[in-house]
């Protein structure tokens, strides 16, 4: 038998991922596929399952699934996960799959985890964390307000729940008493309906309008997912964006269908938006970057069940979906997703009605 077997080398030749513009994504520690390939291809076979838990811009799934294998892969990135997305959508033929975003439980072990005490403590501690990463100082002796940054007012909304337009009220109205005209609200999630950009009165949010004519400036600003990864919060490199808006119209045109058309979709921060993009942009719609729609959100899980994007080599966006038709007449809640060329996610609900 000798002489049909030659020992593997301890080191594999791989092409540079810097020079391989087709499969580069911009990702800072993306490896090569035929690196990833030849790993998958030594440990598994076609129908086994691939995991990768920290899964960047998603080599390892985008070969997992153009072998044949099963994957879950995970991440706390935003932008890596948007990245994945988009690549795995791109592979022709690519089976379904989910986006599954843990939401508050996440939110609630990373709390438990960070800050160990139970009770007022842990709220004390949370509440001095997120304001610290936004530059705010610590307010005691308010109900609703947690802390001051220059000369607005500070609320923080809760880990495990969306903020309401009750608690924006009560708020506000803690702001009026102590006479100060300008309040920044800090939040996770949001109830529906409640946003609307700060920068275009034409669509301001009914709590803007309602804050104003209590003389109340109201920003509302996104608590971003990077606060949970520590190496992100020790460096203090956070950002906090105010709400983007979305106007969609949903039309039911024959028996138990519906379908989606975008209608407006409005950035407020856009003096972050550096030159080279501005340069891009013509209409509202370049901002957009991949929507999709679920059609029965159960105020749980997001299920895509229709989905438009970009490639690099077709950039025009459908901004109507295909026709939905459902098994029976009802109302259910369609919740429309938009996520911006800057990885963002901006949501919408709306109550549709099939006969």
């Amino acid at each position: 038998m000798k002489g049909q077997y030659k020992k593997c080398p301890d080191y594999w030749n791989v092409p540079n991922i810097n020079n391989m513009a087709e499969e580069r994504t911009g990702y800072p520690t993306q490896k090569p596929e035929e690196l990833l390939n030849r790993i998958i291809a030594a440990h598994s076979s076609r129908g086994n399952l691939v995991a990768d838990f920290f899964c960047g811009s998603g080599t390892a799934l985008a070969v997992a699934e153009k072998s044949g294998r099963r994957w879950i892969g995970c991440d706390l990135g935003r932008w890596g996960i948007h990245v994945t997305r988009k690549r795995l959508l791109g592979i022709e033929d690519c089976k379904p799959f989910e986006v599954l975003n843990l939401g508050k439980y996440e939110r609630q072990y990373w709390q438990g985890a960070t800050f160990g005490e139970r009770g007022a403590r842990l709220l004390t501690e949370y509440l001095a964390f997120i304001l610290k990463l936004y530059g705010a100082q610590p307010l005691p002796g308010m109900t609703h307000l947690h802390g001051k940054k220059n000369r607005a007012m500070v609320h923080v909304g809760a880990v495990d729940a969306p903020v309401t337009i009750v608690e924006i009220d009560q708020a506000v109205n803690e702001c009026r008493l102590l006479r100060q005209s300008e309040l920044h609200v800090l939040g996770w999630e949001w109830e529906m309906g409640l946003a609307g950009p700060n920068n275009d009165m034409r669509k301001s949010g009914p709590m803007q309008e309602s804050a104003k004519e209590r003389g109340v400036k109201l920003i509302l600003l996104q608590i971003p997912r990077e606060v949970m990864e520590p190496q992100v919060s020790d460096e203090n490199d956070v950002r906090f964006f105010e709400l983007a808006y979305l106007e969609a119209e949903i039309a039911t045109p024959n028996r138990l269908t519906a379908q989606v058309t975008l209608k407006d979709f409005v950035i407020p921060n856009d003096e972050l938006i550096s030159d080279e993009v501005r340069d891009k942009i013509q209409k509202w719609s370049d901002y957009i970057d991949y929507w999709a729609v679920d059609w029965d959100f159960r105020n749980d899980t997001f299920m895509q069940g229709w989905v438009a994007y970009r490639t690099r080599k077709e950039r025009t966006l459908a901004l109507t979906s295909d026709l939905h038709t459902y098994e029976s007449p009802g109302t259910y809640q369609v919740l429309v997703k938009v996520i911006d060329v800057f990885g963002n996610d901006t949501s919408q609900c709306f109550k549709v009605t099939t006969l």
